[in-house]
């Protein structure tokens, strides 16, 4: 009788246990569109950022930077349709999209960064918040979820912010990097300097002041002086060891012999009413007084040397951009004054443009072929001496108040940048590696010392 009485239990479980399978499923379902959904904002999300973060360069308001941004998720498929207001997990805001940009990041580790000026901060954040519908949730009276994706990124120079001022490319395994001899003062607070070398201070004292400053390989020897970083890196972590290697920056710019100038069969430049004019030339000598350089491409294809500035020369020229090849390179006298600047669309009108009518060399002062390799490194040991004297690297020097306004672009060599004392002024520079000698302050200003109108070096990534 008792059995009698159980009978039919079977199906009800079968039944319960079917809805709750059937739930679970559901669920499951419901969940696993949700997060495809996730992962469409987290795309549109990665992309804003990192177009707000590429506008960081040309533009000085949050304004501009969150257009950007703006833009780009709508080509992502989510176009901020909420007027601004955070969509709220509401089944009658289904549809609803919220595309927010701040600048700074109002949370995360780089929250309230207020560096790389004339950008309000070095990092975008953008979060995409959008009302996405459930289906079989609905049963459990949860008719929508609120999904939001955050992304994180920043304009930077292999390790530095977005105004990037300084690479050493020579990695650690060469046992060359930032070198110092004398008592030198790099001075570059508001851009980043990405060392692939390792730093080494040995032999002098050298203070450096940088907004960031990474370095691949490691502290190999101490000397005196100190370096102190931006608000982005901790006093323990300034500079930051083994950082990720940096890219050259400028890897793909084209020569000129592949723009069909001409880059060999060059003769010894003469000056002409104490001018020189672009062209092809074996070398160019510039002796004491004024001389001027007129706007244009100067080519020094190295058959008889390169670029040499003497001693008391006061050199000038704007709209100008050098070219060394076959070994040759340049070397400037301590008591030398040159004022130099690279090529934009206004100062240069004869320079070469690309296809979007953009100068391919504006922002770019020298540039050496990147087939002339380490001319300023011991060949015997892999190794850079500091300073390179007889091994003949560029020299970069002069007297107090001279100014080099465009990237020093030697990727297969040391720079070697020396002074007496005072203060010299440098764009940027993208070297192999980098000695520094004597009793000198090195102003490294970024892309704030280019040129107006100028916009390279521009790498936005994600950081979060």
């Amino acid at each position: 009788m008792t059995r009698n009485n159980e009978r039919g239990q079977a199906l009800a479980i079968t039944a319960l246990a079917v809805t709750l399978l059937m739930g679970f499923a559901g669920l499951g379902v419901d969940m696993g569109v949700l997060r495809y959904q996730k992962r469409l904002q987290q795309t549109a999300a990665d992309a804003a950022a990192i177009a707000g973060a590429a506008n960081m360069a040309g533009s000085e308001s949050s304004a501009g930077i969150a257009a950007g941004a703006q833009s780009a998720s709508a080509t992502n498929g989510f176009t901020d349709n909420s007027g601004g207001v955070t969509c709220t997990n509401n089944p009658a805001a289904l549809g609803c999209i919220t595309v927010t940009v701040n600048v700074p990041p109002l949370s995360g580790p780089h929250a309230g960064n207020t560096g790389c000026s004339p950008a309000p901060s070095c990092y975008v954040e953008v979060l995409v918040t959008a009302v996405q519908p459930t289906f079989f949730m609905k049963a459990m009276g949860v008719g929508s979820r609120t999904v939001t994706a955050r992304a994180v990124a920043t304009n930077t120079s292999g390790g530095g912010p977005s105004n990037g001022c300084a690479w050493t490319l020579g990695q650690p395994a060469r046992s060359i990097g930032v070198d110092v001899q004398g008592s030198v003062i790099l001075n570059a607070p508001t851009c980043g300097i990405a060392d692939n070398g390792n730093f080494d201070r040995t032999g002098g004292s050298l203070t450096v002041k940088a907004g960031s400053f990474s370095v691949s390989g490691t502290d190999t020897g101490h000397g005196t002086g100190t370096v102190t970083c931006g608000p982005d890196q901790t006093a323990g972590n300034c500079p930051t060891y083994n950082a990720p290697v940096a890219a050259n920056p400028l890897a793909s710019l084209p020569t000129p012999c592949s723009l069909g100038y001409t880059c060999t069969g060059g003769s010894a430049a003469t000056a002409v009413n104490n001018a020189f004019s672009p062209g092809t030339y074996s070398s160019i000598s510039v002796g004491p007084g004024n001389t001027t350089f007129n706007p244009g491409i100067y080519i020094i294809d190295g058959s008889s040397g390169g670029l040499n500035i003497g001693a008391n020369a006061v050199v000038t020229g704007t709209g100008v951009m050098f070219y060394f090849t076959n070994g040759s390179t340049i070397s400037t006298a301590g008591t030398a004054t040159v004022n130099l600047t690279a090529p934009s669309g206004a100062n240069c009108p004869s320079c070469p443009q690309n296809a979007s009518g953009v100068g391919v060399y504006d922002g770019i002062l020298f540039y050496q072929d990147p087939n002339d390799t380490n001319t300023g490194i011991n060949p015997h040991t892999g190794t850079g001496a500091c300073p390179p004297g007889s091994l003949g690297g560029p020299q970069l020097g002069g007297n107090s108040g001279s100014a080099y306004n465009g990237v020093v672009y030697f990727p297969g060599d040391q720079l070697w940048l020396f002074g007496n004392s005072g203060t010299i002024d440098l764009a940027m520079t993208v070297t192999d590696s980098l000695c520094m000698s004597g009793n000198a302050t090195f102003n490294m200003q970024g892309a704030s010392a280019l040129p107006a109108g100028v916009s390279i070096l521009t790498h936005p990534v994600l950081v979060e």
